[in-house]
């Protein structure tokens, strides 16, 4: 249904061919454009606002004051003045919401029921016209978003990008600090005149006319167009008009210099940025991206190949780098080997030589054509996304595209702009660019406060601009034509009713597939999923290390091989998990039989060279060595895992256990990696039985299979047998690098039984926003606080997690120890009032159909790997929810909480300096 003529409409979206969503957008009469998405499929609304305000105008004195503002208005408006009101409301709605800020936009959005969806605009479009910015949680949030700080103050990425900030122009917005803290935010804590400050930035920036709306849902376009003008017409316009910025990004002593920056962890990178214009105009051509492509490209004897060959590099990207409405940084990202910490001059003037090899033969037509045919299949073939997820990007582009180009202008390859792409490479000079040495060992003279990094940042050398500015032969050639490369057909419809899951072929013994050919989403798509059953690879935690090993070392021989299939399309991991060796092939359908035959082929006693071992060997150690810098949380998820599952380990084991192996007992233990080998395979998408028979044929050429030994991995361990044996007292309780520290309570369910799923989901989602309410936003504990639900080979556990710069370990046990205690009391009020209503969302969500056919293969693939394979354990739930009455369901809760013998903490506490 076409909207009504109530306001001007423009309908002439272009959008992809497999996209089955209507698409309209209107400008009410206060200035806010919106766009109108109709998904009948979707039993879900979705919402998503982008203001034109972020951290660049923030006022000099109060930086952080767009983020902080992000936080406020949240907290109560004036028609729904509770704090947790809207929180409150989307939760037992069956929904989520979030919001970001960045440099010069701001993103709210929400997804909730389709029926509760009016309401819900109703709270949430009072963000932007009646905010209650309380004084009182003006003074309490300014808590949290110094905990966000600290919480990230080790981050090796936000350290960097304050360093970067800290070395461009004082005068360019981007110079400010982004997040904010208590410091930049108040006066010596005082947070008076930050509520005058708050309120002149929203009465400022947080205009009609700055903002874009999208309203996407099962209703039609005229519905949507109704909630749009009813809910958003309030929101005041005649804000200031949205204008580039004026001020240039660096001075010219900030470009033509190297810049060294010493990080926490060990790290050997060196990135090359050049300093470009703004380059939203030139989307429909693309122009950075064509070069990136040209200069990232990994095929052999590229650029990368040739430093890679000579032990220089490990790793190169192109194209990368902050970007906004007057500034580009195009960025060449290296991982530098020891050898090429030593020779970066020489890779710098390979990238030059490769630059100017660009500039005399790379801008040929068919080049371009090949990148126009890879993104227009691309677009053709499309997945959909999420309507949930799509929003939120819609609201930004609205910001960048014109109207038809709403979706289409991530895609759109009009030509090859050879003026334009001649100007970007005149200004990717010696003189234009600012080299970044990331190194423990590099020299430093100043010190970045925020974050506390050491930098240098010093001018290029006279010798080094003209040896750059005239460099030698380029080593790496450009890309050759590529064999892989086609358009493509969607494949016919089936004439014929199919299975609708995967069905069991006993291939041969100890090899099995599970095949379907997908009836839903005709498109020239497939997955193949192996595992390889491996007792070699799992049987110790040096057997494990070597695994782990094995697959990066794999990756990084079949990445240059196959380079050109995946810029086609076509795509390989290779990842080790508790039974063995997992290989995923996906993509176009046509080449990925071979392509996976080719790689099982590989698998076979590759020869590794003894300098890339030691490359890769060196950096897995190093990655695990620093692992007790990461994040509490991440590392207490890691470790429960290790408790809970056979024959997983820890990383500090993993790292120990790798430093005891030489080349030669790899080699050793690689020669016996497939003795034992079972595999399980599943084949989906456009794929019939005949064309697997590559694959088939090749896992028993090449493989001796046995059967049974998946039977063998024993089962996920008690939470009471690992108490009883002390390994949770023992294990449980991590020290680690990081200034934070944390609490995670686990609840484990007491069998695999369905009743034991429907249960700890239903307890999930009603614990998730009273935890976060009492814990978070009453308490303070820590910037990270909630729940989730975790299945392990279909054992449930529901897990509770806080994390905090404020607060010890045992401390945060005791307030967790509390929490349950007050919610076990209070579960027959609190699951009388709301658990009928989160019962009927997740039926809802356990019987959502599928949205692309990526989605579906991952979830059957998790059916299909575990040793007992059902596809129904999703509806069997949707049916015990069903069946059951409230007062079934509390019972179990009750016991659940009151089984302490099913509990247990894992906590994370900080070492001792």
């Amino acid at each position: 249904m076409k909207p009504s003529n109530s306001l001007d409409h423009f309908t002439d979206i272009i959008q992809s061919p497999t996209d089955h969503r209507d698409y309209a957008m209107v400008v009410l009469p206060n200035g806010l454009r919106c766009a109108l998405v109709h998904d009948a499929q979707s039993e879900q609304s979705t919402a998503a606002l982008a203001v034109a305000a972020g951290h660049f105008h923030d006022p000099i004195n109060r930086q952080g004051l767009a983020h902080f503002l992000e936080h406020m208005l949240f907290l109560g408006t004036d028609g729904y003045p509770e704090p947790t009101a809207y929180h409150d409301f989307i939760h037992q709605h069956g929904g989520h919401h979030n919001a970001w800020t960045g440099t010069e936009f701001s993103s709210y959005y929400f997804t909730c029921d389709a029926q509760a969806f009016s309401s819900a605009l109703d709270r949430f479009s009072r963000f932007f016209y009646q905010p209650k910015f309380n004084r009182d949680w003006v003074a309490k949030e300014i808590q949290s978003i110094e905990a966000e700080f600290k919480l990230k103050q080790k981050d090796e990425l936000r350290r960097l990008y304050q360093v970067h900030k800290t070395t461009a122009n004082p005068a360019h917005p981007f110079h400010k600090f982004s997040v904010g803290n208590l410091a930049t935010l108040t006066d010596a804590g005082d947070t008076t005149s930050l509520e005058c400050e708050l309120k002149a930035f929203f009465e400022r920036w947080y205009r009609a006319n700055r903002m874009t709306l999208v309203l996407a849902g099962p209703q039609s376009l005229t519905e949507l167009e109704s909630l749009a003008t009813d809910y958003f017409q309030p929101v005041p316009g005649g804000g200031e008009e949205i204008t580039a910025q004026t001020e240039p990004l660096y001075l010219p002593e900030q470009l033509g210099i190297q810049l060294n920056v010493r990080p926490l962890k060990d790290a050997r990178r060196l990135i090359l940025a050049f300093a470009l214009p703004g380059i939203d105009d030139d989307y429909p051509h693309k122009s950075t991206s064509f070069i990136a492509h040209l200069l990232g490209y990994e095929g052999p004897g590229s650029l990368f190949a040739e430093l890679h060959r000579r032990h220089l590099i490990n790793s190169l990207s192109a194209g990368g780098g902050i970007s906004g409405s007057n500034f580009k940084d195009f960025n060449i990202n290296m991982q530098l080997t020891d050898e090429g910490l030593e020779a970066t001059d020489v890779i710098i003037e390979q990238v030059f030589a490769t630059l100017r090899l660009i500039e005399q033969q790379g801008l040929e037509e068919w080049r371009y054509n090949e990148r126009q045919t890879v993104i227009a299949n691309a677009f053709r073939f499309q997945e959909p996304a999420r309507t949930s997820d799509l929003a939120p990007q819609l609201a930004i582009n609205m910001h960048h595209y014109r109207p038809h180009d709403l979706i289409f202008g991530d895609y759109r390859m009009t030509g090859l702009n050879h003026s334009r792409i001649r100007q970007l490479l005149a200004a990717m000079t010696p003189d234009n660019m600012r080299a970044t040495l990331i190194h423990k060992q590099v020299e430093v003279s100043a010190h970045e406060p925020i974050y506390g990094t050491d930098y240098q940042l010093s001018p290029l050398t006279e010798a080094q601009l003209q040896r750059w500015s005239a460099p030698c032969k380029p080593w790496g050639a450009l890309p050759p034509e590529n064999p892989y490369l086609q358009p493509l057909e969607a494949p016919l419809e089936l004439r014929e009713p199919i299975a609708s899951t995967p069905q069991q072929h006993q291939v041969a013994r100890g090899l099995t597939l599970w095949h379907l050919q997908d009836p839903d989403f005709r498109a020239p798509k497939a997955h193949i999923y192996c595992q390889f059953i491996l007792p070699e690879a799992t049987r110790s935690a040096r057997h494990y290390a070597c695994a782990r090993l094995w697959c990066e070392l794999m990756i990084d021989r079949l990445n240059e091989d196959c380079y050109d299939a995946e810029i086609a399309g076509l795509h390989f991991n290779i990842y080790p998990q508790h039974y063995g060796i997992t290989l995923h092939v996906s993509g176009y359908s046509v080449g990925i039989a071979e392509l996976t035959e080719r790689i099982l082929a590989r698998f076979q006693m590759p020869q590794f060279a003894e300098t890339r071992w030691h490359d890769m060997h060196q950096k897995l150690k190093a990655n695990w060595q620093s692992a007790l810098s990461n994040k509490p949380l991440n590392l207490l998820f890691a470790r429960l895992n290790v408790l809970l599952q056979p024959h997983m380990y820890a990383l500090s084991d993993l790292a120990a256990a790798l430093a005891e192996v030489d080349y030669e007992q790899f080699k050793t233990w690689q020669a016996q990696l497939f003795a034992q080998t079972e595999i399980k395979m599943l084949a989906h998408g456009d794929l019939d039985l005949e064309r697997l028979a590559p694959v088939l044929d090749g896992a028993q050429h090449y493989f001796k299979l046995s059967e049974g030994l998946q039977a063998q991995v024993p089962p996920t361990h008690t939470l009471a047998s690992i108490k009883t044996s002390g390994k949770l007292a023992e294990r449980g309780k991590l020290t680690t690098r990081h200034s934070d520290h944390a609490a995670l309570l686990v609840i484990q369910g007491q069998s695999m039984d369905v009743t034991e799923q429907a249960t700890l989901l239903l307890l999930n989602q009603l614990i998730q926003p009273h935890l976060f309410n009492e814990l978070r936003t009453h308490q303070q504990l820590g910037y990270v606080v909630g729940s989730t639900f975790m299945p392990i080979e279909q054992r449930p556990h529901l897990l509770l997690y806080v994390q905090s710069s404020d607060y010890s370990a045992p401390t945060l046990v005791d307030r967790l120890t509390e929490f349950v205690t007050l919610f076990t009391e209070q579960l027959e009020q609190l699951g009388n009032a709301d658990l009928d209503k989160i019962r009927g969302f997740l039926v809802q969500k356990l019987r959502e159909p599928d949205t692309n056919l990526r989605l579906r293969s991952q979830r059957l693939w998790t059916c299909v790997s575990q040793y007992n394979v059902a596809f129904d354990r999703l509806d069997q739930i949707a049916q015990l929810l069903e069946s059951k009455p409230t007062s079934f369901f509390l019972e179990k809760m009750r016991q659940q909480l009151s089984a302490k013998q099913s509990h247990g903490f894992i906590t994370a506490t900080p070492k001792e300096l």
